[in-house]
């Protein structure tokens, strides 16, 4: 399997090789060497000394490995801005770049959409240099060289309307795909097209289409700026006290945000006060929404999108957050209270049962009438999520497993059936697995299997979900295999008042087919067929022993 630096490299060749007989310069300060590109017909600059070279020389292509951590320059443009000197360094190079030609550099994230970045565009764009790409590069992909993520931007003599990003993977084709043609997809594995302006980072893209499909899941949110929640933020120091309805989100790190200072162990000087509107936020349903998962995320953005690793006032200000309104938040609080008294009913509990047969008994009974419905209730949320982070290389959405919705014919159609059996092949035939959510459409809209109810005709609806499920069992085993059923995990769960079948498909120990003939495999949130070499290939890097 390849590493994330194979694959950067094999995606930015891509261009070299596809414009043979072109002139192509390197920019390659790096070290150690972070893109492994080597070719003859390339000019490669080595050292600062090495522009002269390329004084009067124009080129088809550039590829700058830019180095980090410069001091600043003033550099020639039309505001003479001071700006770092890897800035310096694509102007230079830019410069030499032909009519219809290409350049390509990788930077760090927080340079391109800082201010001192956003200037420099602008004023490469007076020069009719345009930012018209931009790709992200795979997690961790220069660990341990760097810990945060670059990104590769492009630029062209030509504007373009919008700006095109994409996440490079290990199966880049449907991106590159996406590119040449100016296409866009519902996926950064595919590419996206976005508005140049509304365009912030990656991070900041992932988290406003997450924070948009919480919202279309529970109609009570809605999407807020922490400044516009916000009557001040304060930079906090050692005597700093607490102002009524405040939050502490601390400058460096992923220590817990918290509404009350005295209770945090992080000096006051690194932290900032944010003083929040009571008309709209309550601080306590703030500092729960940042002790979950999404609220962690925001912060480990916030702190990996900066080269220094800490936040700052304007990325507190620029912070999305979702707020219901005040009711559902009091609610939210009151029932966060109501766990963390019965965790502490069942830590005590814990501790004394070993002395107690008794109450042991009764807590065995007591138990499964509770375990039940926060089952149901912890299922249900973990679907949500999945949803609400949209179909990826691991997640898969179908609508239906067996009936067609366009036609709506009130029979099994076999290639709707055919749809949903590969993509579980795939899962299987993967390195990690993935789960498939039959009942959800593309669009991440909860539909519910009971729209499959004329499908399955019977007397009884209540013998509907049993028998969706004895027929999902017979076509697994049909038409994929009986031996495979001991890596495929599948229940119905109840969510938002419809049933949504979950599919877990654990990584096989033996390649999968479908009706033993057909082989697939997922690229990013696409399943493909592979046939021939390509197929032979992956199976023996897939499965070998």
């Amino acid at each position: 399997m390849k590493n994330s630096k194979q694959i950067v490299t094999e995606f930015l060749k891509q261009f070299i090789t596809s414009g043979q007989g072109r002139s192509i310069l390197f920019l390659n300060f790096t070290t150690p060497l972070l893109l492994d590109i080597s070719l003859k017909e390339i000019t490669e600059l080595k050292v600062e000394n090495d522009f002269e070279k390329i004084k009067t020389k124009q080129f088809d292509l550039i590829i700058g490995d830019l180095p980090i951590q410069l001091q600043n320059v003033t550099i020639d443009t039309f505001s003479k801005l001071k700006v770092t000197k890897r800035w310096s360094y694509v102007l230079t190079l830019l410069r030499t770049l032909k009519d219809n030609g290409q350049a390509f550099f990788l930077i760090e994230s927080s340079i391109l959409f800082s201010e001192e970045g956003k200037r420099f565009l602008s004023d490469l764009a007076f020069e009719k240099y345009f930012l018209n790409s931009a790709f992200e590069f795979p997690k961790r992909s220069l660990y341990p060289e760097i810990n945060f993520r670059p990104i590769i931007i492009h630029f062209e003599r030509q504007n373009q309307n919008e700006l095109f990003i994409g996440e490079i993977t290990s199966d880049f084709a449907l991106l590159l795909e996406s590119f040449n043609s100016r296409t866009s997809t519902n996926n950064l594995a595919t590419g996206i097209l976005v508005a140049r302006d509304k365009f912030k980072s990656f991070s900041y893209f992932r988290i406003k289409n997450e924070i948009d499909n919480l919202k279309s899941q529970y109609k009570e949110f809605n999407k807020f700026k922490l400044k516009d929640l916000a009557l001040e933020i304060n930079l906090a120091h050692k005597t700093s006290r607490d102002k009524p309805n405040s939050i502490y989100i601390p400058k460096f790190g992923t220590s817990p945000i918290v509404s009350d200072i005295s209770t945090t162990t992080i000096k006051h000087q690194h932290l900032f006060q944010i003083v929040l509107n009571s008309n709209i936020v309550n601080s306590e349903y703030l500092v729960l929404f940042f002790h979950s998962e999404l609220g962690k995320q925001i912060l480990k953005f916030l702190i990996s999108d900066s080269f220094n690793q800490r936040i700052d006032k304007s990325d507190i200000e620029n912070c999305l957050v979702p707020i219901p309104d005040l009711i559902e938040q009091k609610i939210i609080i009151l029932a966060n209270q109501k766990l963390s008294e019965l965790q502490a009913t069942i830590n005590e509990l814990k501790t004394e049962i070993s002395l107690n047969p008794k109450n042991a008994s009764e807590l065995l009974d007591k138990f499964e009438n509770i375990q039940g419905p926060l089952k149901q209730l912890s299922s249900e949320e973990k679907i949500l999520k999945l949803i609400r982070k949209g179909e990826n290389q691991h997640i898969e959405f179908k609508e239906t497993f067996s009936k067609n919705i366009k036609t709506g014919a009130k029979v099994h159609d076999k290639d709707i059936e055919k749809s949903s059996l590969k993509t579980i092949v795939a899962f299987l035939n993967s390195y990690d697995g993935g789960t498939l959510l039959i009942g959800i459409a593309d669009n991440g809209e909860i539909k519910g299997i009971e729209i499959e109810e004329d499908v399955f005709p019977s007397n009884d609806k209540n013998k509907f979900a049993d028998k969706y499920k004895l027929y999902f069992t017979n076509k697994i085993k049909e038409k994929i295999g009986l031996h495979f059923l001991s890596f495929i995990e599948y229940e119905l769960f109840k969510v938002n008042n419809h049933q949504v079948l979950r599919v877990e498909c654990k990584p096989s120990s033996e390649p999968c087919f479908y009706e033993d003939r057909e082989f697939f495999v997922r690229a990013n949130p696409a399943t493909n067929k592979l046939e021939g070499k390509k197929q032979i290939t992956y199976i023996q890097e897939r499965f070998k022993r």
